[in-house]
């Protein structure tokens, strides 16, 4: 019902259970939509014995990237810096690229230097116009969550750093360097609906409408994007951060016929009403899988 025709499992510990799982599911007829399924890094070495690998599967169900957590909730990076380079390595010499969930600046530092085009940073929440540059040398994609910036932001606005808080989820910044970028909801810690996540992008602004300050010295916009900008995040981007820009992402001749009907036009509406766009009809494989009746 809210338009999503692929969706990617990010689990750190999946591993073959999962994707036997998702694989009866599928066979049962209840996948309702397109599934990647990351593969955690600790259980790449199970499923490359079972012969499995980087888009092994079939067009709703498929494996992705491989899965790397870097943390720094006890004050120091987790795993070191030898650690990550090692299972970075690893991945890639089992063919897998990796997405590296990095939230605080010294985390999305220490991925962007392991990175490389293919791969992907997950959130790259706290990302300062210093390190923009390095990330986009990467030619890696960043996955992030522009949603946060409604859902939490007026917790954001109370908590963070104000010298920070123009940087968070800095997609204007990103989006203006040439960084390859796509839009996640990260549910099931936020509500998975598009909308807000395009709102946010667009216009910096949270639940109680307060907005988000500029970048010292840079316009008031600085780090808001375009409708048009935000849509090929949420939905090419995604394609392109997943690999299979080829065959879906947009509507063309030869993909996928995926597709949502909406009850507006976004790059007509005015932007604060971005976050109230609902589905009306959402298309998979050219079958109408949802519809609210119209």
């Amino acid at each position: 019902s809210y338009g999503i025709t692929s969706v990617q499992d990010a689990g750190p510990d999946n591993g073959l259970d999962r994707w036997r799982t998702l694989g009866s599911i599928q066979d049962s007829g209840q996948l309702s939509c397109r599934v990647t399924m990351m593969a955690g890094a600790s259980k790449l070495q199970e499923l490359v014995s079972e012969g499995l690998t980087w888009h092994s599967g079939d067009g709703r169900l498929r494996l992705g990237h491989a899965k790397l957590m870097l943390t720094l909730t006890t004050g120091a990076l987790h795993p070191n810096m030898e650690d990550l380079r090692d299972q970075v390595d690893q991945a890639h010499g089992m063919g897998f690229p990796v997405a590296i969930h990095a939230v605080e600046r010294e985390a999305v530092e220490a991925a962007a230097s392991v990175v490389s085009a293919g791969d992907r940073i997950e959130h790259c929440a706290e990302c300062p116009a210093e390190l923009v540059a390095q990330v986009r040398s990467t030619g890696a994609t960043v996955v992030t969550q522009p949603g946060f910036l409604y859902w939490n932001g007026d917790r954001y606005i109370q908590r963070v750093d104000p010298e920070l808080q123009p940087h968070l989820y800095p997609v204007g910044a990103l989006h203006q360097a040439g960084v390859p970028l796509a839009f996640g909801s990260d549910s099931p810690v936020a509500d998975p609906n598009p909308w807000p996540a395009i709102y946010g992008a667009v216009t910096r602004t949270t639940r109680d409408g307060t907005k988000f300050p500029p970048i010292a010295g840079m316009s008031a916009t600085s780090q808001e994007v375009p409708v048009t900008a935000a849509l090929r995040m949420q939905t090419i981007g995604g394609a392109h951060a997943d690999g299979s820009e080829d065959r879906k992402g947009t509507i063309s001749r030869g993909k996928l016929a995926d597709l949502v009907l909406v009850d507006a036009d976004p790059t007509e509406v005015e932007p604060d009403k971005l976050k109230d766009i609902r589905a009306v009809m959402t298309v998979i494989g050219g079958n109408v899988v949802w519809s609210n009746g119209l």
